[in-house]
């Protein structure tokens, strides 16, 4: 791999860099681009929109493009990228994953360099559909976790899911270690953001106190590929102008318990009074959508422990978010669209972590 050819700055995103990373997939040259930075920042990564001409006229050709590239953020490629390896986890899954059984971007380049900590990812646009971020609505929700089960049933148990070490293994004792500890850590300066830590702040250290019981509850589980960030900004819905449905960034994906893409869906992006009204009716058309796609042997106490689970790696992943990036990005993205912030990556979950006892279950362990 040649590191000359991931792009550092907005700048490097050239006709010759397009022409040459696309040489071995599109039969057509570029002629002209234009590249402007994303309305919408990424917190761990930087995006570019592309715009380009090609010497020839296809409806097949993409004609816009999103660049993904190195974040610019010294404190992620530090506390986060450096941490949990996001940028060879995501390349390496677009190259051996065109199609795991949820529509994914197309991918038209990738390209990872670890003695830097540098990648790209170049991209088919996904227009005209379109991201609702956190304004999702209620009925976007329940079609995003309706197409859940076809993933996870695809890969229920498979082999193949153990031999890829860029997926998070639930047996991963370093990957857990390093999460779980580091949410600990960050639960004392959660009172300056919060009004009610009490659920976090005893949960998070006896996690990481319990997290060799905890690892060991994992391996007695069905496991699947799990998305591991399922929430309503990595997901893009038809718009009335036309598009697909397709899960983005998978920069955490997890060889672990299917509920817990269900639980980071529902729990983080709806309020909590939706929840606690639909959740057991969404848990019932999870099930029956893996009774359709084969698999018989999971029942709704399989699916309560493991959406319990699934909680605890939820707000392990919001915690450290809190801590280790720039959070005033998610505060002003949901402000725009009239949505609580603190509520999003925080309030819902601890409500249901309290609710559904969650805290009773590690300590038991």
């Amino acid at each position: 791999m040649d590191v000359l050819m991931i792009p550092n700055r907005i700048e490097d995103f050239t006709v010759d860099w397009l022409n040459a990373v696309l040489a071995s997939t599109i039969d057509a040259q570029v002629t002209e681009c234009r590249v402007w930075q994303s309305e919408e920042p990424g917190q761990t990564a930087e995006i570019v929109v592309i715009e380009a001409v090609f010497d020839r006229d296809d409806p097949a050709l993409p004609t816009r493009m999103i660049g993904k590239y190195t974040s610019q953020n010294p404190q992620v490629i530090e506390e986060i990228i450096n941490v949990f390896d996001q940028y060879r986890r995501e390349t390496s899954f677009y190259r051996d994953f065109e199609d795991p059984g949820i529509a994914i971007p197309k991918c038209l380049y990738q390209a990872f360099d670890a003695e830097r900590q540098a990648f790209v990812l170049l991209m088919k646009d996904l227009g005209p559909a379109s991201s609702p971020s956190w304004g999702v609505s209620t009925d976007q929700v329940e079609y995003g976790l309706r197409q859940l089960p076809r993933l996870h049933a695809r890969w229920w148990n498979h082999e193949r899911l153990r031999e890829k070490d860029y997926f998070v293994q639930f047996d991963d004792e370093h990957f857990f270690a390093m999460g779980f500890g580091g949410a600990a850590a960050i639960v004392p300066g959660l009172a300056a953001h919060f009004d009610n830590v009490a659920v976090t702040e005893a949960l998070m250290p006896a996690v990481a106190e319990k997290l060799p019981k905890l690892q060991a509850l994992y391996g007695t589980r069905p496991f699947t590929l799990v998305h591991g960030d399922y929430h309503a900004k990595q997901l893009f819905f038809p718009t009335d102008a036309g598009g697909e449905f397709a899960a983005i960034d998978w920069q955490f994906p997890f060889v672990a318990q299917g509920p817990w893409d269900f639980a980071r869906l529902l729990v983080v992006t709806t309020p909590t009074e939706f929840r606690r009204g639909n959740e057991r009716r969404l848990m019932e058309v999870y099930l029956e959508g893996l009774r359709a796609e084969g698999v018989s042997d999971y029942g709704k106490q399989d699916f309560e422990l493991d959406y319990r689970l699934g909680m605890i790696i939820s707000h392990m992943i919001n915690v450290i978010a809190i801590g280790s990036t720039d959070v005033s990005i998610v505060a002003r993205e949901c402000e725009s669209l009239g949505v609580d912030w603190k509520e999003v990556l925080f309030y819902r979950l601890q409500r249901a972590l309290e609710e559904w006892d969650v805290l009773g279950l590690v300590e038991s362990l």
